[in-house]
């Protein structure tokens, strides 16, 4: 689908409204305000929404900035247990008073141009959205962490990416996140409506999940979230030490060709296979 134009913004400076979905975040979240505080783009605020409780220190962590930044971030929290990042983002966007919208994880550090330079296609009206081209890993001297991605491209084959960081708030008001989609709620826009973005060259790091828990818990997020027959999940782990030695072998051949993996790699991936069949299992069971 071609890219999807808006109107030029008349305005040099629209608001930039920020959302930051966080659960169990205490370690990243502080780091994660103070890159978009110091970006170098001077209208933007910042809204934080609690996913549930995390049972931890994520909400007053965050809570601490109010008072510091005089109102520029705003925390809330959404009471219960986590229903996926979807869910707080719709909470937030609510509370929204910007233009333009920057879709943010807790655990991503942004380089200080992030937003001035994202943005600049959309203020043009040359898109309505924008992502960033690649992801690198910011921990990667733990192996959970690098295993989990090195570097990470957001980019098809087309050019384009299926999600964005940066949208226009009257685009997106009608095409909200679809939080049963699970894992893939960011690609809701892309899912139903078919709209994908340009990708551009930003500066971004994502702290990755640096534990077997950490791990096991992402993994059995995405299970909960994969559309496929659980039975042909079950099915397939007779064929999976073949499937584990195939994706190490292509992990250690890419760019970031690391030693140590050749070990690591199957630990790694037999984890977060036993994960996909052990919702493959529930699934089943709450037929």
């Amino acid at each position: 689908m071609p890219i999807v134009k808006g109107k030029p913004f008349k305005e040099k400076f629209p608001l930039v409204s920020s959302i930051i979905p966080a659960y169990k975040e205490e370690d990243n979240i502080a780091t994660c305000i103070e890159a978009l505080l110091n970006q170098t783009y001077p209208n933007m605020e910042v809204i934080v929404v609690e996913n549930g409780n995390s049972k931890d220190k994520t909400y007053e962590i965050a809570k601490s900035y109010e008072q510091k930044t005089k109102g520029k971030v705003r925390v809330y929290t959404i009471p219960g247990s986590q229903k996926g990042p979807g869910n707080a983002l719709i909470y937030g966007f609510k509370k929204t008073k910007g233009k333009i919208i920057s879709l943010v994880g807790a655990d991503l550090l942004y380089g200080k141009d992030y937003i001035s330079k994202g943005i600049a296609p959309i203020l043009k009206g040359e898109t309505v959205g924008t992502n960033h081209k690649e992801e690198l890993c910011k921990n990667v001297s733990n192996f959970w962490a690098r295993a989990f991605f090195y570097r990470r491209s957001f980019i098809q084959k087309n050019g384009l990416s299926k999600v964005c960081t940066l949208v226009r708030k009257d685009y997106l008001k009608d095409k909200l996140w679809d939080p049963s989609l699970g894992y893939a709620d960011d690609q809701t826009m892309y899912l139903k409506f078919g709209t994908e973005f340009p990708g551009l060259d930003l500066e971004i790091y994502q702290n990755n999940p640096a534990s077997f828990r950490e791990i096991w818990e992402h993994s059995t997020w995405v299970g909960k979230s994969m559309n496929i027959n659980p039975f042909i999940v079950i099915l397939s782990v007779p064929f999976w030490p073949l499937y584990i030695v195939y994706k190490t072998i292509k992990d250690l051949v890419k760019d970031e060709f690391y030693i140590p993996f050749i070990l690591f790699l199957p630990v790694y991936y037999s984890v977060r296979y036993a994960a996909y069949v052990k919702e493959a299992v529930k699934k089943l069971i709450h037929r």
